[in-house]
């Protein structure tokens, strides 16, 4: 049965994506990756952090703990933590927080 949820979940998704057109697709590649991107040139080349805890930062501010793992098994370094651990708790409070201000604005 999971792959008729599945089906179900995908249809659901294509219908929703034809109802709100193409952009909204695209926008969302654009909101996700602009922060990130931005991110890393600002504090390579503004703060001139080091690139292990740059990342680690980034992973850790998406809250994305499978990022911050592929760092530290691509760099072979657990240095990546350093940045990632102090950046996930305002990940998470920002994202609950902003969840419930957004929901609440958009249900008027």
């Amino acid at each position: 049965m999971p792959n008729a949820r599945l089906a179900q979940r995908a249809s659901a998704c294509f219908a929703a994506l034809r109802e709100a057109g193409i952009g909204l697709f695209f926008g969302g590649i654009v909101v996700t990756t602009t922060p990130m991107i931005v991110g890393l040139f600002f504090g390579r080349y503004v703060l001139k952090m080091n690139p292990l805890l740059l990342l680690g930062g980034l992973a850790g501010a998406m809250t994305v703990t499978a990022a911050m793992a592929a760092v530290q098994v691509r760099s072979n370094s657990p240095v990546a933590v350093l940045g990632f651990t102090p950046a996930v708790p305002f990940g998470h409070i920002l994202l609950a927080t902003w969840g419930t201000v957004i929901v609440g604005v958009i249900a008027g």
